[in-house]
């Protein structure tokens, strides 16, 4: 069956390396945190053959990388003897974004130079950082047996197109703890998307790399509860989806609180096993480790479990919040719409807390801008003035609002004076345009820059002596003209900005591993201007269309519709 799909699989390979439209970053209509798994039926690439040239070896052997089946088995087969167990197939994995090149280096020495676009890499820690640039490696070939070219100097590591990416890798969430902060507010746990090879066993490496730590893109911003030293002595999941995790002696010594923090982080990460996950028996050194649950102390933990560990901390019925006719109002599931509590106040624009309900109510003036907080019954206390006071967004609401004035990012905390916020490297991109922190208070979303050049930035927040945002990085630089976002998940954000010359909702993964419309139908005669989103719940658009005032339309799934009955814009969930 293998060499009857090969002529099949050299073409679908060819085509792995097409040029994408100019301004599209990555492929793939999927969501980054609902990937769909490989069915039943996959496409082997070919294997060497007696007759092929020296280049087209090379080329073979760099398509065959799409096979991540026995550690590249395929991709093996084109190396000679000596190299075949020496070749690591879990060093660097760059990718590519366009067909690779193959020219002579040097015909005397049978060596071959490979060049292509890089477009990203997954690292050791699974992470992946979208890049810029060449890529270029020295492969050296050889007469094999029967007179077949072999490869005999190549090195480590995997050289994959975007689509070879997705058949070989499969992005994961495993979770990690929120910085304390020292308030009233639960700990709540923080994703941290990495890719995992296709071919591992899930269970057994998402266990794996939790326990490494988090990535470099998440870095110290988040904590875990695993004491230092923590290595994982076996994962095994039985066939009713019972996983068990024996850990080494350290976490024996841990209290009854970290030991259900370390439960609720493995819970949470073992919810994304393809595999199946229904319960998890926690062991060291081989003994079953009893964790305090709702006054009890068990053995057995379920799925369920750990609900208040929530990273977005959202409620059940997640209220919409919109703007209309200067004030601040609620769109309830049956499309009704109600007044907020925001009294006689005039509201140009608002921000939700998603844990404790707080409000932020922003006001535009002819004298200037007003920022007032309060519970969501109100009253509302005046927190900062200025002309030109924009974005508030409370992340996690534990730290209090994050806004912007006249360009800088400054906090509003729950008690005590504004104070400002420093962005670490921000200079080198423009003035700071919009804001948005995500519900898990560790990363922030930025907009940069003006007019159609503004692009958006992603960091995270960093408090070690002194709260700053640092590590900003350009994950969608495809992206372009964006007005506005809103953080759907603790991984993903949909953005309203020009992809491919198209103005639309735009989802993009934290990482930049994946950046694609949401849906284009629907907005065609209108100006989208603003956005809201959130995890479960449909995307909302506000628009204008020819002269008249902001209106609303919802993502139905197929195309945006207006939503009845409602007249306003500027919508936005808790967050």
């Amino acid at each position: 069956m293998r060499r009857q799909l090969a002529v099949l699989a050299l073409l679908l390979s060819a085509g792995c390396g097409l040029p994408l439209p100019h301004g599209v970053e990555e492929p793939g209509p999927v969501n980054a945190q609902q990937p769909v798994d490989g069915g039943d039926i996959q496409v082997l690439p070919p294997g060497p053959r007696d007759d092929a040239s020296a280049d087209d070896i090379v080329r073979l052997f760099f398509g065959a990388q799409s096979d991540p089946a026995d550690r590249h088995a395929s991709a093996r087969e084109f190396l000679a003897p000596e190299l075949r167990q020496r070749w690591h197939d879990d060093g660097p994995v760059s990718v590519v974004g366009s067909g690779l090149q193959v020219e002579p280096a040097d015909p005397a020495a049978d060596a071959f130079r490979v060049s292509g676009d890089l477009v990203g890499s997954i690292g050791a820690d699974g992470s992946y950082s979208p890049g810029r640039g060449r890529i270029d490696v020295l492969v050296r070939v050889r007469k094999g047996a029967r007179g077949r070219w072999v490869i005999s100097g190549v090195p480590d590591g995997l050289l994959l197109s975007t689509a070879d990416r997705d058949r070989s890798f499969r992005p994961r969430n495993v979770y990690f703890l929120a910085p304390p902060l020292g308030t009233s507010a639960g700990v709540h746990l923080v994703p941290d998307q990495v890719f995992l090879p296709l071919t591992s066993d899930s269970a057994d490496a998402l266990v794996r790399r939790l326990v490494e730590g988090p990535s470099h893109q998440l870095g110290d911003s988040a904590q875990t509860a695993f004491p230092p030293g923590t290595t994982v002595r076996s994962v095994t999941t039985s066939a009713s989806g019972l996983v068990t995790v024996d850990l080494s002696d350290q976490v024996t010594r841990v209290g009854a609180e970290q030991l259900r923090r370390m439960s609720a982080q493995l819970v949470w990460t073992l919810r994304g096993n393809p595999g199946g996950f229904s319960q998890l028996r926690l062991r060291s050194g081989g003994h079953d480790l009893a964790v305090e649950r709702g006054g009890s102390r068990v053995v057995l933990q379920d799925r369920t479990d750990w609900a208040s560990y929530d990273p977005d901390g959202l409620p059940a019925d997640v209220p919409l919040y919109f703007v209309g006719g200067a004030r601040l109002r609620v769109l309830d599931p049956s499309g009704a719409s109600t007044d907020a509590a925001s009294g006689s106040l005039q509201v140009d624009a608002g921000a939700a807390s998603p844990r404790g309900g707080a409000l932020a109510l922003l006001s535009h003036y002819a004298g200037g801008d007003e920022l007032r907080t309060g519970p969501a019954t109100g009253p509302f206390r005046l927190r900062a003035t200025g002309r030109s006071l924009s974005s508030p967004t409370w992340g996690s609401g534990e730290r209090g609002v994050f806004f912007l004035a006249g360009g800088r990012l400054m906090l509003a905390p729950p008690r005590g004076p504004v104070v400002a916020v420093p962005v670490d490297g921000l200079t080198a991109y423009g003035r700071l345009w919009a804001l948005r922190v995500s519900r898990d208070g560790v990363r922030a979303a930025l907009v940069v820059g003006s007019g159609p050049t503004r692009r958006l930035l992603v960091g995270r927040l960093l408090d070690h002596g002194g709260l700053r945002v640092v590590g900003l990085r350009d994950v969608a630089p495809g992206l372009t003209d964006v007005r506005d976002l809103s953080w759907d998940s603790g991984t993903s954000l949909v953005v309203l900005g020009r992809l491919s010359g198209v103005l639309a909702p735009v989802r993009v993964v934290v990482d930049g591993s994946s950046v694609a419309l949401v849906s284009k139908l629907g907005l065609e005669r209108t100006t989208p201007l603003t956005v809201a989103a959130a995890p479960g719940e449909p995307v909302l658009v506000g628009v204008v269309a020819g002269r008249s005032s902001e209106v609303l339309f919802r993502d139905s799934g197929r195309l945006y519709v207006p939503v009845d009955g409602v007249s306003g814009g500027s919508p936005f969930y808790p967050g």
